[in-house]
């Protein structure tokens, strides 16, 4: 398994090589002081060449003046409260402890997706014939995801209110 960073930037697809990530810190100057759609690409190889993907996530970076995004500056809070959803379901906290505002899903537009469509059928064709409809698929979970998260926040707010009604 192999991982790729593409960053979409004004109907632009750019990649960000692995070897630009040192010390948390994704490097790319054309895209500095932006904020752009990032999806983040794990593939399996055929031969050392880019086969079929496995996963796909998205999210929205802002790149500083410097062209420097810090993964793990803006990566802590959201991993805490994916934590939190993630522990809930294996300790049943939800009973006790009320739940944070779930983070919504990164939804791409049409007009994104084109482009990265566009931009991997020309420079990896493979992943594109063997997970045809894998960005799709993807945007469909993270949608489902979101919609669990929503309903075990209200069941944990919910059940937080009437342990407080029952102390009264």
């Amino acid at each position: 398994m192999r991982i790729k960073y593409l960053c979409v930037s004004k109907g632009k697809v750019v990649e960000i090589p692995v070897s630009k990530i040192k010390n948390s810190k994704m490097i790319k100057t054309e895209l500095s002081g932006e904020t752009v759609l990032m999806m983040e690409m794990i593939y399996e190889t055929e031969n050392r060449k880019p086969f079929k993907i496995g996963k796909i996530h998205f999210d929205k970076v802002t790149f500083n003046q410097d062209g420097i995004y810090d993964i793990q500056a803006t990566s802590t809070k959201y991993f805490q409260i994916k934590l939190e959803y993630a522990f809930s379901d294996i300790h049943n906290t939800i009973e006790s402890k009320s739940l944070p505002i779930p983070i919504a899903p990164c939804i791409p537009t049409e007009e994104e997706i084109q482009a990265i469509k566009i931009y991997i059928d020309r420079k990896y064709p493979f992943l594109l014939i063997n997970s045809p409809r894998v960005i799709e698929n993807s945007i469909s979970k993270s949608k489902e995801i979101h919609k669990d998260e929503i309903k075990k926040f209200k069941e944990s707010h919910r059940n937080k209110a009437m342990g407080k009604l029952d102390e009264l």
